[in-house]
């Protein structure tokens, strides 16, 4: 399968109105300045994703599945998916299968040791403190299991169910069978996906 993923930063961000329908941008209307830009930027980033890869002139309609997941009205389209952290989005859409997609920002979490511990499994923790940096390495941990969770259209709740063995290269949880997965780091961004038949391309546009 192949995946085109957009990083962006919202202070760098223009929004084209020419692709979003006028319900997207009354939508927007509802939210605050800051939420408002980000929903907008996100979605102009979609639609010039499937303007530029699917030959599609204006955003189609999104509807929330049975699963709580966002999809497209129209079925046949390909799936996407969002995230966000900080100042940063990124938008992806999957041209077959189904994606999660996860970032944060590379910033210091208090105790986030003690989150490793609490959240991951064992072999995930010893893992983690192995590594140079383990900071890096708890972002990463993170952002697959987030991505992971998103793929399949689970709660951070659960996020002790999905288990990361980068050793072997293998992602399990007990709620899905298929997690092909990758991670890259983007100057100071984290970034995974999750997705559900095998990766043949990605493209990573920032």
């Amino acid at each position: 399968m192949t995946l085109i993923i957009q990083l962006a930063n919202l202070n760098h961000s223009t929004i084209d109105f020419a692709l979003l329908p006028k319900q997207i941008v009354d939508e927007a209307d509802k939210f605050n300045d800051e939420r408002k830009k980000q929903f907008l930027v996100c979605r102009s980033i979609l639609a010039n994703l499937l303007k530029q890869y699917c030959d599609i002139s204006i955003l189609p309609t999104i509807v929330v599945g049975d699963n709580g997941r966002p999809c497209f009205l129209e079925r046949h389209l390909p799936d996407f998916n969002i995230s966000h952290s900080q100042n940063w989005v990124a938008v992806a859409i999957s041209l077959t299968g189904m994606i999660g997609l996860d970032v944060e920002v590379d910033r210091p979490r208090k105790n986030y040791l003690k989150v490793a511990k609490n959240f991951f499994a064992d072999d995930e923790y010893q893992w983690l403190i192995k590594q140079d940096d383990s900071l890096r390495a708890f972002w990463q941990l993170w952002t697959l299991k987030e991505s992971a969770l998103k793929l399949y259209a689970k709660g951070v709740w659960q996020i002790k169910s999905v288990n990361v063995d980068l050793t072997e290269q293998v992602i399990t949880a007990p709620f899905a069978q298929h997690f092909y997965y990758q991670y890259h780091q983007v100057d100071d961004v984290h970034l995974s996906v999750n997705c559900n038949e095998p990766i043949s391309e990605l493209i990573l546009l920032s």
